[in-house]
């Protein structure tokens, strides 16, 4: 079963607010609210039930969880003697897989790695004043033990985005790649999908877009050869990839946008 999957966007970055220790008694129940923001629970002991949006959610011992901003929580079912450590942190929601950061909603951890992390973010949290450096690269580190163990790509799909990184300028079809790799386009696809949330043809539009306007901001090459360099097979491919994306032309696009190579006059100073 495919995990669920949530895309946050990288700038900027999600950003950590609180910490801490949560000890539940005998007949305590989680708290019914909705959030501004989300909610990453790494479950120590017991079980934690909730609901969000009505859906029941059950948490047990060396589980993580992210609960999403904007939804309702509330808990039809006492959690007795349920201990997690919980962290608030802000994001924003992204729509581009292919420059978001992309974390499976739940997983498990592996406690010997993860409580002293947790345990060092929960003193820091506690002094005052507090770091916010040592705040955020504390939540880091635990982002990034998550995205390591949960979000690492197939050999397949790594080995095809690879590829596409090296051969975007070229006529890549899904045939060249079913070629190259001795599986279906049908099944490339698939797979790009579930881990990427991207297919071969939006993944390969993703990269000449993103190598083009590169060009144009840091080159003064003309817009035609930057079609040619970047794999669109005539310039109007360009144009209209630039309409979608930008609302711009490619030209209109490097007047915004362009950095100056221009050297200092006199007159700067």
């Amino acid at each position: 079963m495919t995990p669920e999957i949530i895309s946050l966007s990288s700038e900027p970055m999600p950003y950590m607010t609180d910490c801490d220790l949560k000890r539940f008694g005998a007949f305590e129940y989680h708290c019914s609210r909705c959030c501004d923001y989300f909610v990453l629970i790494f479950m120590l002991g017991s079980c934690l039930k909730f609901t969000e949006d009505s859906r029941l959610t059950t948490l047990s011992a060396g589980e993580w969880y992210i609960q999403k901003k904007s939804l309702r929580q509330s808990a039809p079912l006492p959690s007795p003697n349920a201990e997690y450590y919980w962290i608030h942190f802000r994001a924003d929601y992204a729509d581009d897989p292919m420059s978001s950061i992309r974390l499976p909603i739940r997983g498990s951890f592996r406690p010997e790695l993860a409580v002293p992390m947790l345990e060092e973010l929960h003193s820091a949290c506690q002094r005052s004043p507090r770091n916010p450096f040592e705040l955020q690269s504390g939540f880091y580190r635990l982002l990034d033990l998550i995205y390591a163990h949960e979000n690492a790509c197939s050999p397949l799909t790594a080995s095809v985005i690879s590829y596409l990184n090296g051969h975007y300028r070229e006529p890549v079809t899904s045939r060249t790649l079913a070629a190259h790799f001795h599986y279906s386009a049908e099944y490339i696809n698939k797979r790009l999908k579930e881990e990427m949330g991207t297919t071969i043809h939006a993944c390969l539009a993703k990269l000449r877009l993103q190598r083009a306007s590169r060009l144009l901001v840091y080159s003064d090459r003309p817009v035609q050869e930057i079609a040619r360099e970047c794999g669109f097979s005539d310039v109007s491919l360009l144009y209209k990839a630039f309409r979608r994306a930008f609302g711009l032309s490619p030209s209109q696009y490097r007047r915004e946008h362009q950095v100056s190579f221009r050297p200092p006059q006199d007159n700067d100073t």
